[in-house]
């Protein structure tokens, strides 16, 4: 193989691989007005993304995504089994081990993945949590500003 012939096998598998990437990013249905979201990228370079919505008190919804390997995709789909239909202090709660147990086997060489869903989990639970306390801030501010009329 020429060299020339070697750089355009790896063009169009960069190629490829960029579309793949792209397409199922963009394919995936997205959570529209999430409660709670976070992406985070581990150590390994896998990134996962989490979203949830909440009502009653309760997590109704969920969106997973990860450009990861099989098992985090395994691992930040557990935990959003492992997040419906529960409220926030049960969500605090959840662990790595928990997602371990869900997933049912995850390998030694793989329990960052597990990490890293649970570290996702408690980002989009810490995220939640940030906006329910702006939103009170604001209804106090606004309430306020009722009185002094």
């Amino acid at each position: 193989m020429t060299l020339s012939g070697f750089l355009l096998l790896v063009g169009v598998l960069v190629a490829f691989v960029a579309a793949w990437y792209g397409l199922s990013y963009l394919w995936t249905p997205h959570l529209p007005d999430p409660d709670g979201y976070a992406k985070v990228t581990g150590n390994c370079g896998d990134t996962m993304e989490l979203a949830f919505k909440i009502r009653q008190g309760q997590v109704i919804e969920t969106h997973t995504w990860t450009d990861g390997c099989t098992m985090s995709r395994s691992c930040i789909d557990a935990a959003a089994r492992l997040a419906s239909g529960k409220g926030t202090a049960a969500l605090a709660k959840l662990t790595m081990m928990d997602i371990v147990d869900e997933v049912g086997s995850v390998p030694e060489t793989h329990l960052h993945c597990a990490q890293l869903a649970e570290a996702t989990l408690q980002q989009a639970l810490g995220d939640y949590q940030a906006r329910q306390r702006r939103a009170e801030a604001d209804n106090g501010s606004a309430d306020r500003k009722k009185q002094n009329r």
